[in-house]
Parts: C-alpha cells; structure tokens; sequence
C-alpha cells in the first residue's frame, strides 16, 4: 500500500470565474493534489426535481445545469497556480473531436507546466442526444479516439489513418508535449471492455465507487492488460471519484442519505447494482449514464425515481459518514490499490447549511488519510 493517498477535490463549476480560481489556490495551499471539473452540458438532476420543497438550492441557483468548460477552467487556475493537478473527470471524444482534444491537451500541458490530467470517458447520453450527436459505438468511439491522439502526438509530421469512426488525410499537430512525455489520460471504467482499455492504452483510472473487493478485482483485470500489452502495469494510476456525504453525528448522516438530491444521484447507477442491494432498479433500462436525459423527465417521475431510491444505496454509492468513519472506510480501498481519490463533497445537496462545515470535515479527512 502506498505510504500516501493522493486527494482531489472538485473545481468550482458556476460564477464567479474568480471565486474558482481562489477556491483552487486555498487547496493548493492545503495541501491537497488535484482540482478536477466535471464535463456536462446538461446535470444529472431535471429541473422538474430542482424545487424549493426538494431542495432549498432552488431558490439560490436557478437551474441544475450550471457549469464551466472544464479544459477553460484547467488553464485558467492552472496558470495561476504552481503545484496543483489539474484535471477533467471526464470528458468524452464525441463532443470532442480526438485532433482538438489532443490540442487542447497540449496547449493544457504548456499553460500549466505539464499538469494536466486529461480524463475520458465514453460518454453519457444526456450530454449528447439532446444536442444531435451519435451515441452508437461509445466505448468503440473512444479507444479509437485515443488512438489518434496518440497518433497526433508521436508524429514528427503528416500522418494518415483510416479508421470506423475518424478519418486523417495528411493530418498534422506541430506543438509538442511541455516535457519528455505527453499529457496523462486517465479513463473512467467500469465494465470489462473500458477496463481492457484503460490496461492497455491509459496512465490512470478514474472509476465511480464500487465495493473495495471489486475496485480490487477491477485493478488486476486493468493491470492484466497491461501486462499483456506490454505496458508496466505499476505506471497505470488507480484512482476513483468518490461522493462524499459528511456529517458531525450518525443522525446527520441518517438525514443526508435521505434527501431527494442525493438519492436522486444513484438513478445513474447500473440496474444489476440495485438488484445486488434488492432494490428494484429505478429504470428499465441498463444504466443511468447510458439512458437517462433529465430534461425530459417530468415531475411525477421524479417524484417516483426518488422514492424508488432507498437510503442504502446512497450508502453504497458514497462514502458517508463522519470524517473518522471515512476515513475508516477507506482504508479499505487503499488496502485494494487506490492511490488516487477525488472527494467529490456533495454534502450540500443533501443540506445546504453544512456547506461551509462540510469543507471543514474535508480538511479533518485529510488529514486523517494522509
């Protein structure tokens, strides 16, 4: 087990801009190792649910779908900070084009002395149907598109590629990497495929959370591929964005996994995890990430998918608990190979009054997993 867990936290998503910026400084200055945004045109909770009797956020931000350019704001606070990461959890290449997705990397890697982390993912339906993109093929799509990047990044000049989804003809990409090596793609995988990828062509693994025995199966199954791409399965960083649920007693806990916002986060998880929990799975279909668009759903079902979700699924989706707890639990996962963390803190959904505590119970984890 390492001597040391790295720990992320999440980028501030909405204005003010500079707001942002000091945020990421004051992490920097804590000691902490990464900030990372998210990537979405549209949020995970519909606006049907974003009420003032289901949430008092309703009535101080105007709708669930606020949020920056994730490779914007990486160069923003990256320029103006020194020692941080800085990272994207995670972008897709559907939206992305893989040539302007290796560019932007690149101008990242310079703007930020080579500190950014490119995270990808194959994508999620509700940042890309709604806005006439195709959403066939996506984990095809995007080991392809790693591909060309890295294509685009080797080559000392023109290169052609005839490939399913990408085409290249004489194709050029003249900037080189900041250092010796390009920036690090860490993917974020669950299913077998996306975990035979991430073995074979990432540097890193930015899963949502599991059980610690199946992060741990997961990371042999990646360090596997690895090895049998010939790739050194230790150089592949075993990371997770973990939700992280905090209060100061057990009936704060209690009261958190019990709002609508916070239950309402788990409708992304696959339907086999519900049925492993014996919660009948609140959509038909497989997963939330793959089927889910929540500026369609309408208010009564919402309501439903709220009460379909029981508190212990939140229990089994985020870290919650007092900060000892968490950091009690883990330990665990360390135990497992995790060296990377990203304490995505979504104590506000759950109550906004313990926001400005949770960031305090933040710094107490901290300090109890360093």
């Amino acid at each position: 087990m390492a001597d040391r867990l790295e720990l992320g936290v999440p980028g501030q998503i909405m204005p003010p801009a500079d707001a942002a910026v000091r945020f990421a400084q004051r992490a920097e200055a804590d000691g902490f190792d990464a900030v990372w945004w998210p990537d979405h045109l549209m949020g995970w909770h519909p606006d049907t649910m974003w009420t003032p009797d289901l949430t008092p956020l309703a009535a101080v931000q105007p709708n669930p779908h606020t949020y920056f350019d994730p490779l914007v704001m990486m160069g923003v606070v990256g320029a103006q900070t020194t020692r941080i990461k800085v990272g994207v959890v995670v972008t897709d290449l559907i939206r992305r084009h893989p040539a302007m997705a290796a560019a932007s990397a690149l101008t990242l890697d310079h703007v930020t002395k080579g500190r950014a982390i490119i995270g990808l993912g194959s994508g999620e339906k509700l940042n890309v149907t709604p806005y006439g993109m195709p959403f066939d093929r996506p984990v095809a799509r995007l080991a392809e598109g790693i591909d060309v990047m890295r294509l685009l990044w080797e080559a000392d000049g023109p290169v052609s590629f005839e490939g399913r989804f990408h085409r290249l003809d004489h194709a050029v990409l003249g900037l080189r990497p900041y250092g010796q090596r390009p920036p690090e793609i860490w993917t974020a995988a669950h299913g077998p495929r996306m975990l035979a990828l991430t073995g074979a062509k990432a540097d890193g693994w930015l899963p949502t959370k599991m059980s610690a025995p199946d992060y741990g199966k997961a990371l042999t199954a990646i360090q596997q591929s690895a090895q049998d791409a010939g790739r050194d399965p230790a150089a592949i960083t075993p990371g997770m964005l973990g939700y992280v649920l905090m209060g100061p007693d057990a009936e704060t806990v209690r009261r958190l996994t019990e709002a609508p916002l916070v239950r309402a986060l788990c409708v992304l998880l696959p339907s086999q995890v519900f049925r492993d929990l014996g919660v009948p799975p609140p959509l038909d279909a497989g997963s939330g990430f793959h089927d889910f668009i929540p500026s369609t759903v309408p208010r009564a079902e919402s309501l439903r998918i709220i009460d379909a979700i029981p508190p212990k699924v939140v229990r089994h989706y985020a870290f919650a608990g007092t900060p000892a707890q968490v950091a009690e639990e883990l330990a665990e996962y360390r135990a497992n190979g995790l060296r990377h963390l990203v304490l995505w803190n979504i104590t506000a959904f759950g109550d906004p009054s313990l926001a400005k505590w949770s960031f305090g119970a933040m710094q107490e984890l901290k300090a109890l997993v360093s």
